[in-house]
């Protein structure tokens, strides 16, 4: 049986691209550049960022019997994703994104939901989680969520969450009851606002599993690390950005993997950061994710503190 580093339960989609001098308001007409489509879905760029660093990744995902779900499909396979586990929807159209991006690469984008949108909580099986070492989700689907933290939980699995301001809304109560189940909780500034909001109160690594980490990502500024009552801010790099789509996406893969291999959280950032940063230089969430020799050579570049990438755990525990 092969073993998974990380097994990513979420999103698959296909997303069209498209550039405009200035995001449009209400009943306003604009040109736009049409740069076509391309597979996306947080949880399948966090699987090809982790494949692409080196490390073997699944995906559980839910996908259309359209030619467009197909194409998805085939391009994460050929980045090694393991897509044995994804479920097909028959008589349905996979999830779309259109993305619209502006000059200065940041994006706005429109959800186009269908029955392939993700997978129900009943359709977990414990086959997909066989071999794994770590297990990476969002919160699109909180019973998802809840259904596949608790399995992961009871199989001694450590866990991960990327959290988005839109996810937050679907069910704040139950953002509470599966905090305590992650131990790796990744957002952006506005999401950790948003989430101490629903919390009523600042949230912390203490509201995590034991030894829990909250992982802020601060765009260009770069990132920031909560544990125990520390805090650590790792500033980026700087880029001539194209697109930020999937750069969130990119940095929990990278992380992930980093530490995975036994990297100390400092530079776990440090690779995260460099990744992150050299995915927004093409068009396209998954289309400049590096490879590992490529952040390597740019962390090296850019920096006099490189992660040493010859260390590997002796426990797999993300947090010792």
């Amino acid at each position: 049986m092969r073993a998974i580093d990380v097994l990513c339960i979420g999103d698959l989609d296909v997303d069209m691209f498209i550039s405009v001098p200035a995001i449009p308001g209400f009943d306003q007409k604009i040109a736009g550049e049409n740069h076509g489509q391309m597979p996306g879905g947080m949880s399948a760029n966090c699987a090809v960022a982790v494949a692409r660093l080196g490390l073997a990744s699944r995906l559980v995902a839910a996908v259309g019997s359209d030619a467009s779900g197909s194409f998805a499909v085939e391009k994460i396979r050929a980045d090694g994703v393991d897509v044995d586990h994804l479920i097909h929807r028959e008589n349905t159209n996979t999830f779309m994104c259109v993305v619209l991006i502006s000059p200065s690469g940041e994006k706005s984008l429109i959800k186009l939901e269908t029955e392939a949108y993700l997978p129900y909580a009943n359709e977990l099986t414990d086959d997909a989680f066989a071999g794994v070492r770590h297990v990476h989700l969002t919160f699109g689907r909180p019973e998802l969520a809840h259904k596949a933290l608790t399995m992961a939980r009871v199989k001694g699995i450590t866990t991960s969450l990327d959290l988005e301001p839109p996810d937050i809304a679907r069910n704040p109560k139950l953002l509470r009851s599966i905090l305590p189940l992650i131990d790796t909780l990744f957002l952006n500034a506005e999401a950790y606002a948003m989430a101490t909001s629903a919390l009523g109160e600042t949230l912390l690594p203490a509201h995590l599993h034991e030894r829990g980490e909250i992982l802020m990502t601060l765009g260009a500024l770069g990132c920031r690390r909560l544990f125990g009552e520390d805090r650590l801010d790792q500033p980026g790099f700087a880029v001539d950005a194209l697109d930020t789509t999937g750069a969130g996406d990119c940095f929990a893969g990278a992380y992930l993997a980093a530490r995975l291999e036994g990297l100390e959280p400092q530079d776990a950032m440090i690779l995260a950061n460099g990744a992150a940063a050299l995915a927004t230089t093409g068009i396209g969430a998954q289309t400049a994710m590096p490879l590992r020799r490529d952040v390597d050579a740019f962390v090296a570049r850019h920096t006099d503190r490189r992660p040493d990438k010859d260390i590997r755990p002796a426990t797999g525990d993300l947090h010792a």
